[in-house]
């Protein structure tokens, strides 16, 4: 006799801010559920592009809490300890604080930019 055991999928509280975007609003979103996917279902109106960790569209900043992002191919290393998580293939790990639409802040201080102006 095989004994079974019940599947506990841990639901975490992700919180999604922005105020240019007039954003604060909060979801219950399980722990695999890439983060981006669950704000679109919810009408949560984050930019998005790729959608497979090779661009910065879905760009947000870490504020608080832990996500996994194995899955990205955009950011350094330096840049994720900076905070940013590629959305659209992050889950989230704990409860956390998101401030999205970060794509434009991370090139700021960027050669690129600096290039570009």
């Amino acid at each position: 006799m095989c004994a079974t055991f019940p599947l506990t999928m841990a639901i975490y509280q992700v919180r999604f801010i922005n105020a240019d975007q007039g954003l604060d609003q909060t979801l219950a979103i399980p722990e695999d559920v890439y983060i981006l996917d669950a704000a679109q279902e919810h009408h949560i109106p984050l930019p998005s592009a790729c959608r497979q960790g090779d661009c910065s569209v879905c760009l947000a900043r870490l504020l608080k809490g832990d996500v996994d992002q194995q899955e990205q191919a955009f950011l350094s290393s330096t840049e994720i300890d900076q905070g940013y998580t590629v959305t659209c293939v992050a889950y989230p790990r704990s409860d956390c604080v998101l401030e999205t639409h970060q794509e434009q802040k991370l090139y700021e201080g960027s050669l690129y930019k600096k290039f570009r102006t």
